[in-house]
């Protein structure tokens, strides 16, 4: 059912995908003003190395998905770049 007389968000919740599946932003939802801000990763690599990473004590962090986010810098010169062009 759908609430006509509020405004809602709809956030997709991915419930154990494939491990073959690659996780990414639709090309169609990302451009030169809104670019990508995650690097796409695959679910099943991700999974697995997180979850063998909760069960042991490890040297370094176990991986979290901000390990895959674009530095603000990169964001900054693919947007600065996009304007330059225009």
């Amino acid at each position: 059912m759908v609430n006509s007389e509020r405004e809602r968000f709809s956030i997709p919740f991915f419930f154990n995908p494939a491990h073959y599946t690659d996780v990414k932003p639709l090309e169609e939802l990302t451009n030169e003003q809104n670019p990508v801000r995650y690097k796409p990763y695959n679910w099943g690599k991700f999974f697995v190395t997180r979850k063998r990473g909760n069960f042991k004590k490890l040297d370094v962090e176990n991986i979290q998905i901000y390990h895959f986010r674009i530095p603000e810098s990169e964001l900054a010169d693919k947007l600065e770049g996009a304007l330059s062009i225009k």
